[in-house]
């Protein structure tokens, strides 16, 4: 075969294996390129999301923080017959019912008869809940002095509280019936806490002779 033919053969061979290199190397490039933007756009999409998730808990957390904190909080002692009994704080407004709820609730030996559940608590307030027991006992002694310190603000036994008394703690008082005991707490609901004992002369039916006949036995 003639020399010349070979070489020219030789060449375009050549020519053709370095182009199919070319054509491999610029196909690997291209891959390996869009193999990167995809991972750089997985990542950029997960750092959105994770980011997004964090001003979604962030915003969550400081609504939360701002309902809590707009929230006065008291603190009442509550005993007797509870599962609990304990100190416990409560947003203020709260009633009896939710201090018994906070304290497990009431024993099976819990007597309510003359617990006011509905009644809104105050800072600082002491509550006590009777056993059946304890009302019997109250009941066949037939002494109206000896009361439970139940919702009595100081804890001083044998005073009925009348910021706090339900209606018929305030019926065991010497010339409180039903309607004046309802006028009582009415008006205690309309003007706020009694400042001071002689301030129940305030409410419409009771006088100096009435007051009388219980000042000593009443406290705020």
């Amino acid at each position: 075969m003639n020399p010349v033919r070979i070489l020219d053969l030789d060449k375009k061979l050549l020519i053709k294996v370095a182009a199919g290199v070319v054509l491999l190397v610029v196909a690997l490039i291209f891959y390996l390129v869009k193999e990167s933007a995809s991972e750089q756009d997985f990542t950029y999409s997960k750092i959105s999301e994770i980011n997004e998730g964090n001003v979604q808990s962030v915003t969550e957390t400081a609504i939360i923080e701002d309902v809590t904190q707009s929230l006065t909080m008291i603190v009442v002692d509550i005993s007797g017959a509870v599962v609990n009994p304990s100190v416990v704080e409560l947003p203020e407004g709260s009633r009896v019912y939710d201090a018994i709820d906070k304290a497990g609730g009431l024993s099976k030996d819990a007597d309510t008869k003359i617990l006011n559940q509905a009644e809104i608590l105050v800072d600082g307030q002491k509550i006590y809940i009777p056993t059946k027991q304890e009302i019997e006992e109250i009941s066949s002694s037939g002494n109206s002095a000896m009361i439970l310190p139940s919702n009595m603000g100081d804890g001083r036994s044998g005073l009925i509280n009348i910021n706090t008394a339900s209606r018929e703690m305030l019926q065991q008082l010497s010339g409180i019936g039903p309607a004046t005991a309802d006028k009582i707490i009415s008006y205690r609901n309309e003007n706020g806490k009694f400042i001071r004992i002689e301030d129940i002369k305030n409410v419409s039916g009771i006088g100096d002779k009435t007051y009388e006949k219980f000042k000593d036995r009443i406290t705020i």
